[in-house]
This record gives structure tokens, C-alpha cells and sequence, in this order.
């Protein structure tokens, strides 16, 4: 009976691990994928006409209260990567491999006698004794779930190391190569007190391109928005919890939180004397915002770098992107860093995938998001006298060159 005993508590444990790691895989794809709402995937899938997604089932799905069926799950991923047969199928298996794990859980509940709903419903008729048995695997389920998690996360930041480490050189070379241009330029910029840069423009014009080389050479930090909320949940701090409470229900995150994560991350010793923004502000609220938030230390943004680029250009660049399912600040780009192999990340090996916001309809929104709100940031800037305005096409490097020679020339 121990031995029995013993193989449940382990069939649970092993499901328990596999339902948590098929969770916060959904989690990640849905954050990789831009964090669309519940009801537009719940919409989208409704139009698809081939499985209903509510949202409150996608949120248990993300959450990892249960199990969804197989077609919910091929629908799900369907929305989020579009119709990529190979990820699908990648996510075939993965469902299989928890559901193989339910099973033996099922399994091991019958031949004990144990009747319960398996994925979060609580037993409903046990054995003499039975209760005390499945008490004690609630309780080590969870303290495996707790250490799952937080295995999961020490492997995604391990993974994102690596990346750098991987990318360091490349990107070592190309700042060389940018400096040795610029290299006067450059030390007249580093003489200031401080630097502190906004970046906008619209979509596809190179911003989050650009931020690292700049941040590089400036030797001043990024302070990029996803990065914030990334750093904040995955650390768990109160703004944290609240930024993904708003993301698990499809919500915006409100200003305040993004805005609280912002003013925590000045605090940090590495933005004494300058940083560059990546990512807000993005409405005239939001300068607003940061201007005040800044004011009270008698700080201000010094200059918001513009970057103009073509619509069709940012069509050609943004359509044409690819992302890596398993560690998203992997890019390849189908016409200008074109994968060795099609479909697959030189860096990791991962599946590669045109994200929902790098398609067309999706980048046509964006656009007219930019032409109602955002340029009216552009236009604030320019008529207080902190715009900078350079061209974002032709080559990483030029851009950068031309970037930090407007940016010399305008703190003269």
C-alpha cells in the first residue's frame, strides 16, 4: 500500500510539473506574441469558426488551473503564431505529454479508490484514510509547483545570459566599426553631466535596434518597457503582480503601474547621470507623466530622438521579422538576417515565428495608433525644443553614426 502510495504522490508531482510548465510555455507565447487581449483571441478564434475560446477559459488555460482539450489548445496557439504547422505540432506533443501524465494520475486514483476531478477540482469520495493521502500530495504538488516555477524562470534567465554572451561580439564589432566614425563625437557627448534620451518614432523605424548601441556607446542604461514588466513579474513585486493581473484578464496596464515601475527603476545607480527610454512615452499623458515624474528630482529628458522611416518600409521590415519561440531577444529577418536554416534560430535552434503584431493588419493599426497619438508626442517635443530628427533607413551602422552626430550637434 506505501509503495502504491508512493507511485500517486509521484504521478501527481510529475503531472503537476508537466501542467505548470505547459502553462507558463502558453504564458510566454502570449507575452512573445505581444499580450493580445482574451476577448480579441476569443474573437478571432469565433470569425476562425472552428473552436470557441472564451476568455475566461483562456485565462485558466495561461493560468494553469486545468488542462484545456486538444482542439482548445491547437486553437489558442493557432491565434497567437498563426497557422505554423510546425509549432502546432510542436504543441500537439506537448498537450500529449501532460495529458499522458493526467492519465496516470486518473490511473493511480482509481486502483486506490480515490474518485476526484483531476486539474483542480477537490476529491469527492475517498477511502478511509484517503483524505490524509491526498492532503499530503496537494500540499507536495504545490511545493514542486513552487520549485517548478522557479526553475522555470532560472532557466529563462540563464537562457537570456547566454544570449548576450552570444551576441556580444557582434555587437562589440559593429560598435568598433560605428566608433572609430564617431569616436570624437562621441567623447564630447560622454563630457556631459548627463544624457538622458527618449526615443520615438513609428513602428518598424529601429528604435529597439538602435537602444543597444546607443546605450553601448553613451554608456548610459536602456530602460525598455517590456524589459520593466518583465523584470517586475518575473521578480514578483507588488507593481508585478498588478501589471500581470491586467495582462492575464487581456487588459492595458494602466499608467500608473508602468509609470511606478519606471520611478523604481531610477532609483537604480547605473541612471545617475543619463539613460535612453525605449518604448514610452508614447502619448502626450505620458510625457506628461514622465516629465513630472522627473521634475522632482530636477531631472528632464534632455532630447526625444526621433527616427523617421517610410510606411513601407516599416511594412517591408517589420513583415519580414522573426522571433524565436524559445528566448524572444532572438530576431532573424527573412530578407535582411535571413536564418541559416528557414524556420529555425541560429542562436538556439528554436522555432522561429511572425509574431501577431509583425502582421499586416496588426502593423497597419499600429500606424494609425502612431498618426493619432504618438506624433502628437513628436510634435510636444519640437515645439519645447527637445526633438532630434534623423532618417532611420539604410544601414545599422550609418543610423547610429547619424544618430549620435545630430544628437552632438544639438547639445552642441
Amino acid at each position: 500500500m506505501a509503495d502504491q502510495t508512493d507511485d500517486q504522490h509521484q504521478a501527481v508531482d510529475a503531472y503537476a510539473r508537466e501542467l505548470t510548465a505547459f502553462a507558463d510555455a502558453l504564458h510566454v507565447l502570449h507575452v512573445d506574441c505581444g499580450s493580445p487581449s482574451y476577448r480579441e483571441i476569443a474573437t478571432a478564434a469565433r470569425a476562425a469558426g472552428r473552436v470557441s475560446l472564451s476568455s475566461s477559459a483562456i485565462s485558466e488555460a495561461i493560468s494553469g488551473k486545468r488542462l484545456p482539450s486538444l482542439d482548445f489548445t491547437l486553437e489558442l496557439v493557432r491565434q497567437l503564431a498563426k497557422n505554423d504547422q510546425g509549432v502546432l505540432d510542436q504543441w500537439r506533443e506537448r498537450w500529449k505529454r501532460v495529458k499522458l501524465h493526467q492519465r496516470q494520475v486518473g490511473a493511480h486514483r482509481k486502483r486506490s479508490g480515490t474518485r476526484s476531478k483531476i486539474g483542480g477540482a477537490p476529491a469527492q469520495l475517498l477511502p478511509e484514510g484517503g483524505q490524509g493521502v491526498l492532503s499530503a500530495a496537494h500540499l507536495e504538488a504545490e511545493r514542486i509547483l513552487k520549485n517548478a516555477q522557479a526553475q522555470a524562470e532560472s532557466v529563462i534567465e540563464k537562457a537570456r545570459i547566454q544570449a548576450d554572451e552570444m551576441t556580444a561580439s557582434a555587437t562589440q564589432m559593429l560598435l568598433d566599426a560605428t566608433e572609430r566614425g564617431t569616436i570624437h563625437v562621441v567623447a564630447q557627448l560622454k563630457l556631459r553631466e548627463n544624457c538622458r534620451i527618449a526615443l520615438v518614432g513609428p513602428p518598424g523605424s529601429g528604435k529597439g535596434t538602435q537602444s543597444p548601441f546607443l546605450s553601448k556607446l553613451l554608456e548610459v542604461p536602456v530602460l525598455h518597457l517590456g524589459e520593466l514588466f518583465r523584470d517586475n513579474i518575473r521578480g514578483g513585486t507588488r507593481l508585478g503582480h498588478k501589471a500581470r493581473r491586467h495582462m492575464e484578464r487581456g487588459e492595458l496596464v494602466p499608467d500608473e503601474v508602468t509609470l511606478g515601475m519606471l520611478e523604481a527603476r531610477l532609483q537604480d545607480r547605473d541612471t545617475q547621470h543619463g539613460f535612453i527610454l525605449d518604448g514610452i512615452p508614447r502619448t502626450l499623458g505620458q510625457v506628461e507623466a514622465v516629465d513630472k515624474l522627473l521634475a522632482r528630482t530636477s531631472e528632464k529628458i534632455d532630447a526625444a530622438l526621433n527616427f523617421e522611416v517610410g510606411r513601407d518600409e516599416s511594412f517591408r521590415r517589420l513583415v519580414g521579422r522573426r522571433i524565436c519561440k524559445n528566448d524572444s531577444s532572438h530576431v532573424a529577418h527573412i530578407m535582411y538576417a535571413a536564418p541559416q536554416k528557414d524556420g529555425i534560430c541560429d542562436i538556439c535552434g528554436g522555432p522561429l515565428y511572425l509574431r501577431e503584431d509583425d502582421s499586416r493588419n496588426v502593423i497597419a493599426s499600429r500606424w494609425d495608433a502612431w498618426n493619432v497619438q504618438s506624433e502628437l508626442v513628436v510634435k510636444k517635443y519640437g515645439s519645447e525644443r527637445r526633438l532630434v530628427t534623423i532618417s532611420g533607413t539604410g544601414t545599422v551602422s550609418s543610423v547610429t553614426e547619424r544618430a549620435i552626430s545630430a544628437l552632438n550637434a544639438y547639445f552642441g
